[in-house]
């Protein structure tokens, strides 16, 4: 009992004294296929093992032609905390199967207010990031007489972040502590679920994140490992 308290103490303890500057996110997996198609998917998403701050996203996906898919996406923590990404590729149908393959860019931003250290020093971090990555995803849709789309979806790339830790001063003033603007390498495995009905079903999705070279000496560039997310999913 006195291992389980300690832990939910130090998470605590984590939640409040950490800075979150980056979550995975629950992008949808939209499975495209035919010419025409028009998925737009929007969810509500927690993100562990911190659980600072709950996000609401949204996906919209478009074939304009055979065998294109574009895709956006945008993810919003508060204004100061946001994600966005464009994406586009192809799409393979196999039947009630589909294979995707995308390419794409995304910007966020990253922002964090004050939080005392154990020396009682004040900081907070602000910042932004560029990535460029590639996602494969493949999956069914339309199973148990199109009530029931499923589908695995793997992100890869170069994330460029540039956040800056500034403390503030006794005397008002603000000073840069540090800056940590060095490239990771992304991956990002996702699972999609989704039931109900032709053309509206509820969606589920899930994401976690590995990063190489992170950070992991500093308590102000922490990041979220899972995210799971679930809301509404419509195809026109």
């Amino acid at each position: 009992m006195k291992r389980i308290v300690l832990s939910i103490l130090t998470l605590a303890s984590l939640s409040f004294n950490s800075c979150i500057v980056y979550h995975p996110h629950t992008t949808d997996i939209p499975l495209l296929h035919h010419q025409g198609d028009l998925s737009v998917d929007a969810n509500l998403s927690l993100s562990a093992p911190l659980m600072v701050a709950p996000a609401i996203n949204a996906t919209v996906a478009y074939a304009p032609i055979n065998m294109l898919g574009l895709q956006a996406a945008a993810s919003f923590t508060d204004v100061k905390d946001c994600h966005f990404q464009v994406a586009a590729g192809t799409w393979q149908p196999f039947g009630l199967s589909v294979l995707e393959c995308y390419i794409g860019y995304a910007y966020g931003l990253s922002h964090n207010d004050t939080v005392s250290n154990l020396y009682h020093n004040t900081y907070y971090v602000d910042g932004h990031y560029n990535m460029a990555f590639s996602q494969i995803n493949f999956g069914w849709r339309g199973l148990l007489d199109d009530s029931f789309d499923v589908a695995l979806g793997l992100k890869g790339g170069i994330l460029m972040p540039k956040w800056n830790k500034i403390e503030l001063l006794d005397d008002g003033t603000e000073s840069l502590a540090q800056c940590h603007d060095d490239s990771h390498f992304v991956l990002e495995p996702q699972l999609m679920i989704r039931f109900g009905w032709d053309k509206v079903k509820f969606s589920i999705n899930m994401t976690y994140a590995l990063r190489d070279g992170w950070p992991t000496d500093d308590n102000y560039f922490n990041y979220e490992r899972f995210s799971i997310g679930a809301g509404l999913h419509f195809t026109f």
